[in-house]
């Protein structure tokens, strides 16, 4: 999987940026320090698995927004692999929640699943690119915080993937086991329920040995509360035989009172059913009566006379439509006046003339065309102007004769030639002016002719025939006689609807008796005035039929009550209400007896046999008998309780089963407690075990592979001084000489080159599924110039087999290098 080219849309303070990477395995990015470096890997790596923006620790993931108000932020990178090319490209704009940007992957420029590309690098996660395939100053940082015997776990365990995320992880197990159980410790979870299961379990037998006496004094008050419950028995059922004497001797008035009683009940032949029937019946009849007397009231009061004709005010009614019809007919006129008014000014404003016209009678229009006709016909000539011409031919053969009349001496054959031409010219001129003069006479004999016609014409018929348009007159005279008729008889059609109303106005006053204006409005409210009258005695007429059908039926109603009373009463063997009302109170008081008797007998209840058959006396007897038997029982009680009192406080003073039973709770809970504390240990242990197992396995089975790679690595990083890696029981490094020394005794500095030699190493072996571009961002900054003439040689050769991609800002590398490389300069192409 090769780059082959970056192009960069907007990434931190990169903008429009496109690099095209060199088509062997070796491309170097040079630039001074805040160039961008650092920005392009972190790009390179962000394209790839997400921008993370404000979401994760790692240096890899910072936020690289742009730094000015662009968007989108993002670009794309391009790959080649095995004749297919991919293109990864991941923008992000604001609005973007995931803050990972939004991922578009292209295989041979048509868009593909993410799997596509992701597959073929086995769907490693940034850390895992981070960790394996990046080194710069952070890298260094982190190495450089780990202390000398971390440092050389992490170049054990290099060949497991993800070994210091899992190194990591081991420790932190390893610690969670260490604070819960210590051999020697005391605070540890563990220890400290150890003890404590020690103090419960000693608690326990002292509580359990006092539980022992607690029995026996216990089995003592058991016997003293059964003889105290079987004194309470006693003593309960001796108070219940108390109790009923007692009972029985207050019963005795009310015995006597029940005997009494019965002596004075008596037999009535009274029905109650019928009775109430009788007051039903009754209290319809008084309701009937008071109902016929409120209709013969309303009866009374709807007779009195009204003056209101009928047949009149029916007719009159009737003419509400027609006369709503008058009123719509009235202001349809008044519309029509105003129109035909409006046009006839209108005809009067465009041609004024007509008005005069109006006047003539038809024989005076006739003799008006007649005259307008011939005064038409009459053509006035124009005037002809003086030539200008025959002014100048005249003016122009003066000076002509004039010089003939010179040369008549000297040359006298052009001097008469001269003056001949001369005196030609202006008797020709002469002549044409004389002729217009007496032209322009005729016409202006003609003109005032006219002139006189036209002036006839006005005195006449009183308008100007100059300019006048007679047909046009004659037209707008015949609309304006036209509109004048309409306005005529409409005027006569709104007399007409006047008088109508007139009529009317007279009608209803004779109906209301009281005046009405000849006016639509208050004739319509009379109108409505005289139906509202019609209704209301309508519906009065319709009222008295209503009463008079119920006062027949009410009284009916009530003739039929009256019988069905009469029948009751010789039914029950009175003869008026008022002794069935006697008959009734008799009744009450004996019902009253009835229930005072069931009321003492159900008192008495069971009492009543043992009253009967006791007597006064020797109810006394038996009662003080009972009394002296409850108080020796009672006294005996006491004697009882005081024992078992004694007894009681013995017990307080001894453990008890609860006791007993919460001290077992208190150390099994100590034990459940344990036993969690225990589990979670183990677990962490056998945890931090398995880490610890998977890193021996995955490292034992890549390691010895990487070793060859790296020696090679090592020795180029160190100029040759260390020239071999062995694994015996441990991992050695044998120097220019032949010596093997154990990794624990090398320097810091050599430690950190065989870390590095063994990360290469790694990736090498791993290159056969996952091949990405190595990235190296400064990570030779503290190199001096020998140790630079090392890394070109190490980088050339990690290139057989791997891209590498060098950000760095020394140019002495770059000239050891010999290669041409990479610059940054914003917004240009192939940088």
């Amino acid at each position: 999987m090769k780059l082959k080219k970056i192009d960069i849309i907007n990434f931190g303070h990169l903008s429009n940026l496109t690099f095209n990477l060199s088509n062997d395995n070796l491309s170097v990015f040079f630039g001074e320090n805040e160039a961008g470096k650092s920005t392009t890997v972190a790009f390179i790596k962000q394209v790839m698995f997400g921008f993370y923006l404000r979401n994760n620790a790692s240096p890899f993931f910072e936020d690289y927004k742009p730094l000015t108000h662009v968007s989108p932020m993002g670009g794309s990178l391009f790959f080649e692999d095995q004749g297919d090319e991919y293109q990864l490209e991941r923008l992000w704009a604001k609005g973007d929640k995931t803050k990972k940007g939004i991922l578009t992957v292209k295989k041979n420029s048509e868009v593909v699943p993410e799997s596509e590309f992701f597959d073929k690098i086995h769907n490693i996660d940034g850390n895992f690119y981070a960790d394996s395939f990046i080194f710069n100053q952070e890298t260094l940082g982190q190495i450089a915080k780990l202390n000398q015997e971390d440092l050389l776990e992490r170049i054990y365990y290099l060949g497991a993937s993800n070994s210091r995320e899992l190194i990591e992880l081991r420790n932190s197990f390893e610690k969670e086991a260490d604070n819960l159980f210590k051999k020697t410790g005391k605070k540890p979870e563990v220890n400290r329920l150890l003890k404590q299961i020690d103090d419960d379990q000693h608690d326990l037998t002292e509580i359990e040995h006092e539980f022992n006496q607690y029995k026996q004094v216990d089995k003592e008050s058991q016997k003293l509360k059964k003889q105290l419950d079987q004194e309470k028995k006693q003593l309960e059922q001796l108070n219940k035989t108390k109790d009923h004497l007692l009972n029985l001797q207050k019963q005795l008035q009310n015995f006597t009172d029940l005997e009494s009683l019965k002596k004075k009940q008596k037999n009535l032949d009274f029905d109650s059913n019928a009775y109430q029937k009788a007051q039903n019946l009754n209290y319809k009849i008084s309701s009937l009566n008071t109902s016929i007397d409120s209709l013969q009231n309303q009866l009374a009061h709807l007779d009195s006379a009204s003056d209101l004709n009928v047949e009149q005010a029916e007719k009159i009614v009737q003419k509400k439509p027609e006369l709503l019809q008058w009123q719509a007919d009235y202001k349809s006129c008044l519309q029509k006046e105003h129109e035909l008014k409006s046009e006839v000014d209108q005809i009067l404003a465009l041609t004024p003339e007509v008005k005069k016209v109006a006047l003539f009678d038809q024989d005076k229009i006739v003799q008006l065309k007649e005259d307008y006709h011939h005064w038409v016909k009459q053509e006035v000539p124009d005037k002809k102007p003086k030539s200008v011409v025959s002014q100048t031919i005249f003016y122009l053969g003066l000076p002509v004769f004039i010089l003939g009349l010179g040369l008549l001496i000297h040359v006298p054959t052009a001097g008469w030639t001269l003056m001949a031409a001369g005196i030609l010219m202006m008797g020709g001129a002469y002549y044409n002016l004389n002729q217009v003069v007496k032209q322009n006479k005729i016409v202006d004999q003609f003109q005032a002719n006219v002139d006189k016609s036209q002036k006839n014409f006005e005195e006449k018929y009183g308008i100007s025939p100059l300019g006048l348009d007679l047909n046009s007159l004659l037209g707008q005279l015949t609309q304006y006689q036209f509109k004048k008729r309409s306005e005529k008889n409409n005027q006569a059609q709104i007399s007409e609807i006047k008088t109508r109303l007139d009529k009317v106005a007279v009608e209803l006053q004779k109906i209301l008796k009281e005046p009405v204006n000849t006016d639509f409005s208050d004739e319509l409210n009379a109108i409505t005035k005289v139906d509202t009258k019609l209704k209301n005695l309508q519906q009065k007429q319709q009222r008295k039929d209503e009463i008079q059908a119920s006062l027949k039926t009410s009284s009916q109603k009530l003739m039929k009550l009256q019988l069905e009373l009469k029948d009751i009463l010789v039914q029950n063997k009175v003869r008026t209400l008022e002794e069935f009302d006697d008959l009734y109170q008799e009744s009450l008081v004996q019902t009253k007896l009835d229930a005072q008797i069931v009321a003492l007998e159900n008192s008495l209840e069971g009492d009543l046999e043992d009253l009967i058959k006791f007597k006064p006396d020797e109810l006394r007897s038996k009662l003080s008998e009972a009394t002296t038997t409850v108080q020796e029982v009672k006294d005996k009680l006491d004697l009882l309780q005081a024992s078992l009192a004694k007894v009681e406080v013995q017990k307080a003073n001894l453990a008890d089963s609860d006791a007993v039973f919460k001290a077992k709770q208190k150390l099994a809970n100590t034990k459940t407690l344990f036993i969690n504390a225990s589990k979670e240990y183990l677990s962490n242990l056998m945890t931090a075990q398995l880490i610890q197992r998977t890193l021996d396995i995955a490292s034992n089975e890549r390691f010895p592979k990487m070793l060859q790679e790296a020696k090679e690595y090592l020795k180029l990083l160190t100029g040759g001084r260390y020239v071999d890696l062995v694994l015996d029981k441990k991992l050695k490094v044998v120097n220019q000489d032949g010596k093997k020394i154990e990794v624990k005794y090398l320097s810091r500095g050599t430690s950190e080159q065989l870390y590095f030699a063994l990360k290469l190493a790694f990736i090498d072996q791993i290159k056969d599924q996952i091949n990405l571009p190595i990235l190296i961002d400064d990570s030779f900054v503290n190199f001096d110039d020998q140790r630079i003439s090392y890394i070109k040689d190490l980088l050339e050769k990690i290139a057989e087999n791997n891209q590498v991609l060098i950000f760095t800002a020394q140019k002495n590398l770059v000239d050891k290098l010999n290669r041409t490389p990479l610059t940054y300069k914003k917004g240009q192409k192939d940088a």
